[in-house]
């Protein structure tokens, strides 16, 4: 079986995967659905909406009730490497999950940006939503780091802040993929189901560091 992902016009990642029948003709299997019209109306909605917190908490220690989440991986190393981390990061790979999509309007990170990740949960589909708050691009002698944060809008179940990047070691070469979120429950069924929310958060990194190795080692 081969599989391929590519963006579509939405700005939304969509996987497809080919196989050979017994007659030897191909099919096309969709594993994910690709975004409603909807989604991208309701992203264009989100103009006037406001943060549910006060943005740059990762910069301080973790307010009074936030989990402190942190996942740091090595994806690949050198030159070729680090191009296909930092293009990965425009093209929103640690979104392209399987089981989650992101709707972003197709364009790279931006501040300012408003996006909506819809999810399934314990079969409930979960839509939410975020807007950049920087992008981040720094060389100095020892390292390299890209990437952006994002936070969350009062209609998202959570109110918290979260860093995705992708880092080099000018000395070892090593390319690594870093997620930093700071959040807590932003809904009271959020803060009942909390057990539930913070094991899908966890799914959500692990899965999300895997999406990115294999963008970084394969290139797509």
């Amino acid at each position: 079986m081969r599989c391929s992902t590519k963006l579509n016009a939405a700005g939304s990642w969509q996987r497809t995967a080919t196989s050979g029948d017994v007659g030897g003709s191909l099919r096309t299997v969709r594993l994910r659905p690709v975004p409603l019209p909807a989604l991208e109306r309701a992203r264009a909605r989100l103009a006037g909406e406001d943060h549910s917190y006060q943005p740059g908490i990762l910069s301080a220690p973790a307010p009074l009730g936030m989990s402190n989440d942190r996942l740091d991986v090595i994806v690949g190393g050198g030159e070729p490497a680090w191009e296909r981390a930092r293009r990965a990061i425009d093209e929103w790979r640690p979104f392209d999950l399987g089981w989650a999509e992101i709707v972003t309007g197709g364009l790279p990170p931006h501040p300012g940006q408003d996006v909506i990740v819809q999810a399934r949960i314990l079969g409930v589909r979960f839509t939410v939503a975020s807007r950049v708050l920087a992008v981040h691009d720094q060389d100095d002698l020892e390292s390299a780091r890209y990437g952006f944060t994002y936070g969350t809008l009062r209609s998202h179940v959570e109110r918290g802040e979260e860093l995705f990047e992708v880092w080099r070691d000018h000395a070892t070469g090593e390319v690594g993929y870093r997620i930093h979120a700071m959040a807590a429950p932003g809904r009271w069924y959020a803060a009942v189901g909390r057990a539930v929310v913070d094991h899908y958060r966890a799914r959500f990194r692990g899965d999300s560091a895997v999406a990115m190795e294999r963008a970084v080692r394969s290139g797509g």
